[in-house]
């Protein structure tokens, strides 16, 4: 009878163990939304420096690797060229797809890819009817660039009643001075900011 006793009390004792070390292990990410901003070759190779970029892929790929593969979203921002023509209409705009294209060094996890023409990630109807749909409540917002897409994302996500997050190491700006006052500045509300260390 002692021995049951004792081997049921190891048994709960390995199960809290188990349960705990489960729980560590867990991602920070894992039941987190998150939204890749802007990754676009058109600004990886034009708007930061070889090595910003490489470091920026480097920690987003990193992201979408030890996040749910399903809660993975894509913002491309729309490039509009203005043409010229000899016959009407002589003026008119068309988009740039080439701009559009995604860096291919990105890691794409599914076809959850939507399309911005505004700063803000949140002014894209779609995206927002898919978050509702799926439930979202958690959101990481990374990419480019910290003192407008990013930020305005963060902020509006957050007014629209989204708990926010920012990984900094994901995120990257006109200059590294400029990102770490987007840092500070969000820093003094309620967006979190997760430690990359911790993915």
């Amino acid at each position: 009878m002692k021995q049951a006793k004792k081997m049921k009390y190891l048994l709960l004792a390995f199960c809290l163990l188990y349960n705990v070390s489960i729980a560590q292990n867990k991602g920070l990410t894992d039941d987190k939304f998150i939204i890749v901003l802007d990754i676009q070759d058109y600004y990886t190779s034009n708007k930061i420096s070889v090595s910003s970029s490489q470091q920026l892929i480097n920690s987003v790929n990193k992201v979408i690797n030890n996040s749910n593969a399903n809660r993975i979203i894509y913002i491309k921002r729309t490039h509009k060229l203005l043409n010229l023509s000899l016959s009407y209409p002589f003026i008119y705009t068309s988009l740039d797809s080439a701009a559009m294209l995604l860096d291919k060094r990105i890691n794409i996890v599914n076809n959850h890819i939507f399309i911005k023409e505004k700063s803000s990630a949140f002014s894209i109807k779609e995206l927002n009817d898919f978050l509702k749909q799926n439930n979202a409540t958690e959101i990481v917002i990374i990419g480019l660039m910290a003192e407008q897409c990013v930020y305005d994302s963060l902020i509006e996500g957050f007014k629209l009643g989204y708990k926010m997050y920012v990984i900094p190491e994901a995120i990257v700006g006109k200059t590294e001075k400029s990102k770490e006052k987007v840092i500070k500045k969000l820093r003094e509300t309620e967006i979190k900011i997760l430690n990359m260390n911790m993915i």
